[in-house]
């Protein structure tokens, strides 16, 4: 049963085992979970590449512009024991990366070079220890079905998420941001 109710929420492939839904309100359209590295650990250093210019004033990370593309991934190392996850990239995930790929013509965006990814540390300490919360809001299988062509498979629908949003809590002084990244993939 709990298998089946993990199929039927738009977890996609890349987070699967790294983000453990919370609450009961999680749905197929609607899924809200913390990101737990394989070794239990929920303390990670952020890592970036998106535009934090006007963070102070709007609270949010915005994508940003390089070599007539445009980018916002998030990744996170664990800060227990150092491994690596990719959280979000425009390019992959989300419709536009998965069904658009990425809405650049004539290239394959898994190719496409990405700027280096900077260290976000807390805009009120300084530190670089946080645990983060994914929101993903998808407009569910069978709108997917309805709409998706022949290229794509059924269960692809987990990938095509129209908007994400990441909460990010710093574990050094308990700052929180509901929204540091809310993001429409469509």
């Amino acid at each position: 049963m709990i298998e089946q109710k993990l199929n039927m929420l738009p977890l996609p492939r890349h987070l699967k085992y790294i983000l453990r839904p919370t609450g009961d309100s999680n749905n197929e359209f609607e899924l809200i979970g913390k990101i737990v590295c394989d070794c239990g650990s929920e303390n990670f250093k952020i890592k970036i590449v998106g535009d934090s210019s006007s963070y102070a004033s709007e609270k949010v990370i915005k994508v940003i512009e390089f070599d007539d593309n445009f980018y916002l991934i998030i990744k996170v190392e664990c800060n227990n024991c150092n491994k690596e996850y990719l959280i979000f990239d425009n390019l992959l995930h989300g419709y536009n990366g998965f069904v658009c790929n990425g809405l650049i013509v004539g290239k394959d965006s898994k190719s496409i070079p990405r700027p280096d990814a900077k260290d976000w540390c807390c805009d009120k300490c300084g530190k670089t220890n946080h645990s983060m919360t994914v929101k993903i809001h998808s407009t569910g299988q069978n709108e997917f079905i309805e709409n998706a062509g022949e290229e794509f498979d059924k269960n692809d629908w987990t990938e095509t998420f129209d908007w994400i949003t990441i909460k990010t809590e710093c574990k050094s002084c308990n700052e929180t941001n509901e929204e540091w990244i809310s993001y429409e993939t469509m």
